[in-house]
């Protein structure tokens, strides 16, 4: 058995993980952006509780930001692993009043992300979205010193969410890291995001 991740065009309530769209960020945490300045799409937002179902409160969240070139797809090579870090950026926060957009490059495209249990056997060659389960590689295995793999997002699975951005994850696999122990007490940056290509 495992968690698959259901990833639909369906717009999701206030408590829904989703894709795409804008992020609830907190006025005083930063968007984030790169060295130039040019701030970063914002791919994800899922809800803490997921990852720390007895240790923090609802509104406690983590988002997920990334350069995106959807003209020569340069970004795919920013999220790769080198000595444990990527050009990725993951957010912890508690969920401010607001939705926030700085990038030119979002969209109003938004989808909704569920959590379905499948009975089906887990293994290191399962290359379904999923929370937890077994690590599934499609290159060397990923480690970071912060935490543990949390979270796999298959690249093809957000193309239908977010049309205009297809191929924004190419068809790899995107692995999320964050802490084994929630710090929300400042929010801010608290984990890891790697795109494996096959």
């Amino acid at each position: 058995m495992y968690t698959r991740l259901l990833l639909t065009a369906e717009k999701p309530s206030p408590t829904d993980a989703y894709v795409g769209g804008g992020a609830f960020l907190p006025e005083h945490i930063p968007w984030p952006a790169c060295a130039g300045g040019r701030a970063f799409f914002h791919l994800t937002a899922v809800p803490a509780h997921w990852f720390y179902p007895r240790e923090v409160a609802e509104d406690f969240w983590f988002s997920i930001f990334i350069p995106v070139d959807v003209q020569r797809h340069t970004h795919l090579r920013q999220l790769r692993a080198v000595e444990g870090a990527s050009e990725a950026v993951v957010l912890a926060y508690r969920r401010g009043a607001a939705s926030r957009s700085r990038c030119m490059s979002d969209s109003l495209e938004l989808g909704r992300i569920e959590r379905v249990e499948c009975l089906e056997p887990d293994d290191d060659e399962n290359l379904d979205s999923k929370l937890d389960g077994v690590d599934a590689w499609l290159q060397s295995t990923l480690t970071w010193n912060g935490g543990r793999r949390r979270l796999m997002l298959y690249g093809a699975d957000i193309d239908d969410i977010l049309p205009s951005h297809k191929g924004i994850l190419s068809d790899g696999m995107a692995y999320l890291f964050i802490p084994d122990q929630p710090d929300f007490a400042l929010g801010g940056r608290a984990g890891a995001f790697f795109l494996q290509l096959g």
